[in-house]
């Protein structure tokens, strides 16, 4: 910051600051000012005090005087602009910046600076123009290199960034700046091992960075390294414990693990500290949504689309909210913006691919696999998602690499579990189901030690205990005392029973009647219940005593708010006069009794199905939030009792419900569906026969069978796996062959 006009007094505090004795340099300066207070080069000198000191506010007080006192010295004008680019004021660091290189064009500093100036004011695309500049000037200069990396990654040119960063590093190993910014992208892009490696070296180089530990935090994380990662991030913010990247994700960690308590209270710090992070604000909206109440939690993320429409973390927050609410339109909308502002998070592809591949429009689903996999080709969530796909079709060479993938030693339990759910699909597709059955069985072991990292349980016991608590509550004198007291009103329909027993088809079918509406899964009958017996989850049985002597207006507020709910619904998908409203949430077979306190004349639908068929297609599915699927003998326990409470509303409503057995419509399709059109109130409509033809999005876990005609082939496919996987059928075709519908404990 050599300053050729300054007088001999002034060049003393300029040596002193290029010798780093700011505090000497402070003093001379000061006595400038007090001998001669209209001195430009005093100002000008005691302003670059203020900005070496980090004080640039202060700093650029005396810098703007010195620049009008001598509007012709270009050092000063650059230096302003570089005292207002800190104070982070940078639109007036490009005006001041410009004019400096408007008066000297190869000032190089000052382009820099300027360019930093430009990007932090979002003019990436001039930005991009200045390091170009520098770039061709000096080819060898790191600095520049890695920003034009930095303008290229605003700009979302991503394989651009990449190649400036690693450029930067091959000019300049100990650059940190370069490691600390490339390490995201490769991390975001599914390249785990390089990005840590990275991050390490971030770390190493820049130990007073925070972002370098942010990112070694996340590379952690995702490597499942959860106690790791957490040691990181501590050490991260010891080093600046008012940091709100830090906090947020510390925040991220708690709730991953199974602690939404201590993620809430991290959340709500990094929040203080910065109301502006949106990340924290999805945080405690994503906690709301694991404790099932998707609407509320968009209710909490909506507005703050007003505030970032351009945070990548919103979308996809938005998009994974929308899609658990059952809106597999919304949530595709957003996670195509999450892609649009982020295309190097390569796993977004998958997540677009599963909306896709729910719409039946198998070959987009299938060509977003691939864009994810031109990308980076050992992308774990395509791999497996195209395997799952296309089964047997899948090419050969992706499951090559998803076979050699299995044998690195690094590989996490999530990711196994992907990979050999891909294959036991593939093999499946092939007719090898024996090897189909070892790569499912290794799936859901994998599956469950990566989801018990993060705080996964299940109590068989519990749940049992659940059961008998509904089948005590819910008893012939309880219908005979609330039968007055609900909504009489007909709209809602619910199709229920086990995941994977028919409800997906029986909901399509009925919804291409032109009086119907199919709203997908809602977990709409279990929060009503929970909010009016105050429980705070599925198996808290304390409050279902309340039921005894039910709330007549509470029930007919809850029975309004959930109509109120479905004309929302019906004028969203431009429906408003359907007559029914379809939900299809599959474990709403146990919300029976409550369903019918709130609605009596609303139409129930049980899909019934082969349990070992039930049990086969669980097993082998990968739920996003079932718990009871991972485990053989959950999963056994959970058909025992959901058949022990289907047997108990037979004997106490046999009337208000209808069964459907799965086997007898995909034969008899069109006498079982008129049955169905017939139960819910409606006229028959011809358009029920070509259900798959729809072309609405839904969520479900059947993927492409939704568009496809009614087939018999899955009907009896279970018996092909009962040679290998006897620890699973045994005991189902043991409970058939008893007769009884399950066993109380």
């Amino acid at each position: 910051m050599a300053d050729q006009r300054a007088r001999p007094d002034s060049q003393a505090v300029l040596a002193a600051l290029n010798a780093g004795n700011i505090e000497l340099a402070e003093r001379q300066a000061r006595e400038l000012i007090e001998q001669a207070p209209d001195a430009a080069d005093a100002r000008y000198a005691l302003g670059l005090v203020h900005l070496l000191k980090g004080d640039a506010d202060g700093s650029i007080q005396w810098l703007q005087h010195a620049s009008s006192a001598s509007p012709d010295n270009v050092t000063w004008r650059a230096n302003l602009g570089v005292a207002c680019l800190r104070a982070g004021r940078p639109e007036e660091a490009v005006t001041h910046l410009t004019r400096a290189l408007e008066q000297q064009p190869d000032y190089v500093m000052a382009r820099y600076n300027l360019g930093c100036a430009l990007l932090d004011s979002g003019q990436a695309q001039q930005a991009q123009e200045n390091f170009s500049a520098l770039v061709r000037q000096q080819p060898g200069n790191a600095e520049y290199m890695c920003a034009l990396g930095d303008a290229a990654r605003a700009l979302r040119e991503w394989r651009k960034a990449v190649s400036c960063y690693r450029k930067a590093i091959e000019l300049d190993a100990g650059l940190g700046r370069a490691y600390i910014n490339l390490a995201p992208i490769l991390m975001l892009n599914g390249q785990l091992d390089e990005a840590l490696g990275l991050a390490r070296k971030a770390v190493e180089l820049e130990p007073r960075q925070v972002h370098g530990y942010k990112t070694l935090g996340d590379c952690l994380y995702r490597q499942e390294a959860f106690e790791e990662a957490m040691d990181v991030y501590a050490d991260g913010y010891e080093v600046d414990p008012e940091s709100p990247v830090l906090c947020g994700a510390i925040g991220d960690l708690w709730l991953e693990t199974g602690e939404p308590g201590e993620a809430s209270a991290w959340y709500q710090k990094t929040i203080a500290l910065d109301d502006g992070n949106i990340k924290a604000h999805c945080g405690l909206a994503r906690i709301v949504r694991d404790g099932g109440n998707a609407a509320r939690a968009l209710e909490l993320l909506q507005p703050l689309l007003e505030r970032a429409p351009d945070n990548a973390d919103l979308q996809l927050a938005l998009g994974d909210t929308y899609w658990d609410d059952g809106d597999a339109e919304a949530s595709l909308v957003h996670f195509r913006a999450a892609l649009e502002l982020q295309p190097e998070r390569v796993s977004l592809h998958a997540r677009i691919a599963q909306v896709l591949s729910s719409s039946g429009d198998v070959d987009a689903a299938v060509a977003e696999h691939q864009r994810a996999l031109e990308q980076n080709p050992r992308a774990v969530a395509s791999l497996s998602g195209l395997a799952v796909t296309q089964r047997g079709k899948c090419d050969s060479a992706y499951v090559s690499t998803m076979e050699s993938m299995l044998e690195n030693p690094k590989l996490g339990s999530g990711q196994r579990a992907a990979l050999h759910n891909g294959l036991a699909f593939y093999y499946d597709g092939q007719k090898d189901f024996e090897t189909a059955a070892r790569h499912t069985r290794q799936c859901n072991s994998y599956q469950w030690e990566n989801r018990t990292k993060r705080g996964w349980a299940y109590d068989p016991a519990r749940h049992t205990g659940y059961v008998t608590a509904l089948i005590e509550t819910f008893d012939r004198d309880y219908f005979e005392r609330v039968r007055t007291l609900g909504n009489p009103d007909c709209t809602p329909v619910f199709i229920v029973g086990m995941p994977r027993s028919g409800t997906t088809l029986t909901e399509q079918i009925l919804a291409r009647h032109g009086s119907v509406l199919g709203i997908g899964e809602r977990n709409f009958a279990g929060q009503s219940l929970h909010a009016f017996i105050h429980a705070s989850g599925e198996y808290d049985v304390t409050g279902l005593a309340k039921l005894r002597e039910p709330d007549r207006e509470k029930l007919a507020g809850l029975a309004q708010l959930y109509l109120a709910r479905l004309d929302e619904l019906k004028h969203k998908a431009g429906k408003p006069d359907a007559a029914r409203v379809v939900d299809k949430m599959p474990d709403n077979y146990s919300q029976l009794g409550w369903i019918l306190t709130l609605f009596p004349n609303a139409g129930i639908i049980h899909c019934r199905r082969d349990p070992r068929a039930v049990a086969l297609s669980c097993w082998m599915t990968q739920f996003g939030a079932i718990r009871w699927a991972c485990k053989v003998e959950h999963l056994v326990e959970r058909i025992t009792q959901y058949r022990r409470l289907m047997q108990h509303w037979r004997e106490v409503i046999p009337e208000r419900f209808i069964e459907l057995d799965y086997e007898t419509l995909v034969t008899n399709q069109e006498a079982e569906s008129k049955r169905l059109i017939e139960w819910i109130g409606l006229d028959w409509d011809d358009s029920c026969l070509s259900f798959y033809e729809s072309d609405r999005l839904i969520r479900t876990a059947s993927i492409t069978q939704v568009r496809e005609p009614i087939y018999t082939r899955s009907v009896e496919k279970w018996k092909a796996y009962e040679p290998w996987l006897p620890e699973l059928m045994q005991p189902l075709s043991a409970m058939l062959e008893s007769g009884k519908p399950g066993q109380d404990e």
